[in-house]
């Protein structure tokens, strides 16, 4: 894994958090972790909540998201 690869990675995490959504769920596996995220919706849209899904392999962009979302359950206390 390279230094472009984790910067892709990190870029498509920050895209997702800048779009409102939230670290939903992690399963993790031996090819990388499978990231869940979830963008809250206004209940008076009358929509589902949106789901996105990444695969995340570069160890330093699991270290990444594992950093945002220690920040996202202290900012949930």
């Amino acid at each position: 894994m390279s230094y472009q690869e984790f910067l892709e990675e990190r870029n498509k995490i920050d895209c997702l958090i800048q779009q409102g959504y939230y670290i939903k769920n992690v399963r993790e596996n031996l090819s990388g972790a499978f990231v869940e995220f979830e963008l809250k919706l206004p209940d008076s849209s009358g929509k589902k909540d949106a789901t996105q899904t990444l695969h995340i392999k570069n160890a330093d962009a699991r270290k990444y998201f594992s950093s945002l979302l220690i920040r996202q359950m202290k900012q949930a206390q």
